[in-house]
């Protein structure tokens, strides 16, 4: 179909190699051959008089053209996919819909892994892919990047639609041979030990990082671990605690030696939302995976 000279089927094809900078990867992701990319580039260029994207060492990137593209192209695709391809009656047995996800690892542990196990029998033929959680999570929804993200409450923003998923609060960890924790954690204990900790964002504070300073508590992470998903990891086979989510807590004790603490003094706890597009508000197929991840946050053992 062609509207202004223009073949809207590029439009997908354009979005794809403007968000991945790749012609070989925007190909992998729309399932086309590398060829059948690169002459998409070629018509898009001469539609547009810009090369759109050009060399960059082993990389491309986008010409100022190309990058002014890339939100409009966005919306107007994400407009199409609401008012004419979304059916009124969402069917999850038999939608195709691919819908993305975006949260830090421990959600991603604790929740995702256990929804995409279900949705692959409720809504067999749908595309799920959970997606790293960046440091400005509303700006991946204000730039398509994501259908819905999963982000602490004061992360989110008050002007999108959200839905309360599920209440966190955090525990300690010891590896089961410790040999300075032995029964109850103090607070001495606590603050006397080598701890490790995660930093995903070397000029930022942990959300445990900030709250212990603000109760007065001070740690000595002797550890920063690459995420939040492999704290425990860091702590075997040393004398080193943690101070973990307790969900991941409950969740991995069955398969790694640890010992779970309370915590011995007020810690508070945190609440995990799913924010989408205002775009997306009438989505039947976002809103089903929402609902659906609500139920099934429901589940999760204390």
């Amino acid at each position: 179909m062609r509207f202004e000279k223009l073949d809207l089927n590029l439009l997908v094809v354009l979005d794809a190699l403007l968000e991945e900078q790749s012609v070989s990867q925007a190909a992998e992701r729309l399932h086309l051959s590398q060829s059948g990319a690169s002459a998409a580039l070629s018509r898009l260029r001469e539609f547009f008089e810009d090369d759109l994207l050009v060399p960059s060492g082993r990389t491309m990137a986008c010409t100022p053209r190309g990058e002014a593209l890339i939100k409009p192209v966005k919306d107007a695709l994400a407009l199409i996919r609401e008012t004419i391809l979304t059916p009124d009656e969402f069917d999850p047995a038999v939608s195709d819909r691919g819908i993305s996800i975006a949260s830090i690892d421990v959600v991603a542990h604790v929740l995702l892994t256990e929804a995409v196990g279900r949705f692959s029998k409720e809504a067999p033929n749908m595309r799920f892919t959970v997606l790293p959680l960046t440091e400005d999570p509303v700006a991946m929804l204000q730039r398509g990047q994501t259908d819905i993200i999963i982000a602490l409450d004061y992360l989110i923003d008050a002007n999108l639609p959200s839905e309360f998923l599920y209440d966190e609060d955090f525990v300690a960890i010891s590896w089961k041979e410790n040999s300075h924790v032995k029964g109850e954690l103090t607070s001495e204990l606590y603050e006397q030990l080598g701890h490790v900790s995660v930093r995903l964002n070397h000029n930022a504070r942990g959300f445990d990082e900030t709250a212990l300073r603000r109760i007065g508590i001070h740690r000595n992470i002797e550890t920063f671990a690459p995420s939040f998903a492999s704290v425990p990891r860091f702590i075997i086979n040393t004398d080193r605690i943690a101070t973990i989510h307790r969900h991941l807590a409950n969740q991995i004790s069955g398969t790694l030696p640890i010992n779970i603490y309370e915590l011995p003094f007020d810690f508070p706890t945190v609440r995990e939302m799913a924010q989408w597009s205002a775009k997306n508000t009438n989505d039947e197929a976002v809103r089903w995976v929402v609902r659906r991840l609500q139920e099934i946050a429901k589940t999760l053992e204390n």
